[in-house]
């Protein structure tokens, strides 16, 4: 079994920290009150590649303060998983409104990765480590 290790980077836009662990996971933290915007994704998915490269990785989304996503970014979504470097995607929901958008997601919209939602980082880290 091949081991790889991961370089730990950290990128900070104004709404989100985006971090690429050393355990290969790339955990993405959204700053409480913000809109999930088309603009914004434009900007996530351009600091995504620069730290994947060419290489697919298991994606970890928190998101434990208010945020609110636009229909148009939900809609852009699928256009972005075209060229979305993620193996598997898990979702935190620590709030019954932000499961309800993320299972909203999942059964709308299909991704074509594996895709979770869960209560606790914990059974998601287990999870997404089954990806790399």
């Amino acid at each position: 079994m091949e081991l790889r290790t991961f370089e730990e980077k950290i990128v900070e836009l104004e709404e989100v920290t985006i971090r690429s662990r050393i355990d290969g996971i790339i955990q993405v933290t959204f700053k409480e009150g913000i809109e999930l915007n088309v603009d914004l994704q434009e900007r996530m998915m351009v600091v995504y590649l620069q730290l994947c490269g060419n290489s697919k990785r298991p994606f970890l989304f928190n998101a434990f303060n208010d945020i609110d996503i636009t229909r148009e970014a939900r809609d852009h979504s699928a256009v972005l998983e075209k060229i979305y470097p993620g193996s598997a995607t898990a979702v935190i929901a620590d709030t019954v409104a932000y499961k309800l958008i993320a299972n909203f997601y999942l059964k709308f919209n299909k991704p074509r990765t594996p895709y979770k939602v869960f209560n606790n980082i914990v059974s998601a880290e287990v999870w997404l480590k089954t990806f790399l």
